[in-house]
């Protein structure tokens, strides 16, 4: 049994390219009335059936004037994907403070401010769902992108516990977490500015064998169709492992950890 999509209404962050895109599409596809945010959506290319609007989700007025704008336009907003994000490489100690906090406001305070803004008209209306879209490296390490997982491994904690607090208000905080997906994350990330030669073997390999995994990686219509199938279920789950997270997932859960330890080193080419 699923939620009526008739005169719903969808905000997606981030929604220019990439998995947010692949999204705020399928949205629109299945009748939902869907608004794509972008830093510059005059720089955004047009998607059928999606109204483009501005909004930088590390600004308060611009998160505030964005939510205002769509609930002027068409009244409450039912449904939220937190899609905007980006990757930030580089091990730990070459990561300076400006750069983990630049990581935050994005990928975490960014989605702190687009609930904050929505979440009081859901409570209102006794119903509304947001689909956070963190990543299995919220619940795995990621060397050589420490501060994208703990952005991530932040987001899961922040949205389990929300979860908890509106679901009486008829209202649910909904996790995605894709594994390696085909995206432009690897080109529209940032690296860390400082480079120590002590890094360079390991920091290398492991770069490679993520950008193999995204090349490799799944489609991002599976990840739409994740969120769309947490926003419409009537009973859903707090967690949806996408395509190859859903392995990875069981593997977190059920390996001991010295085996699931040398996985990751394995993986990455660490040692």
């Amino acid at each position: 049994m699923s939620t009526s999509l008739k005169n719903k209404t969808a905000l997606v962050t981030g929604a220019s390219s990439g998995i947010g895109r692949e999204i705020a599409q399928l949205l629109a596809e299945r009748g939902v009335r869907v608004f794509g945010t972008a830093r510059n959506p005059m720089l955004a290319s047009p998607i059928p059936g999606v109204e483009m609007i501005g909004m930088d989700v590390t600004n308060d007025e611009s998160v505030a004037a964005a939510v205002w704008s769509i609930v002027r336009q068409a009244g409450p907003i039912h449904f939220v994907v937190n899609n905007a994000g980006y990757g930030l490489s580089g091990a730990v100690e070459e990561t300076s403070l400006a750069e983990a906090r630049q990581q935050f406001e994005t990928n975490f305070f960014g989605i702190l401010r687009v609930t904050g803004a929505v979440l009081p008209g859901m409570r209102q209306a006794g119903f509304g769902r947001f689909a956070n879209i963190s990543s299995v490296v919220g619940l795995f390490p990621s060397p050589f992108m420490g501060m994208y997982a703990a952005s991530k491994h932040a987001l899961e904690g922040y949205t389990e516990s929300l979860d908890h607090e509106v679901r009486s208000f008829g209202v649910r905080a909904l996790l995605i977490e894709p594994a390696f997906t085909k995206s432009n994350i690897s080109h529209s990330g940032q690296d860390a500015g400082l480079r120590l030669d002590a890094y360079a073997g390991p920091r290398e390999r492991s770069s490679q064998s993520v950008k193999k995994g995204i090349a490799n990686g799944d489609d991002p219509r599976l990840v739409a169709e994740a969120v769309f199938t947490a926003l419409t279920a009537k009973s859903p789950r707090l967690r949806y492992p996408v395509g190859k997270g859903v392995t990875l997932s069981r593997l977190r859960r059920f390996l001991p950890a010295s085996l699931f330890d040398r996985a990751i080193r394995k993986e990455l080419l660490l040692d």
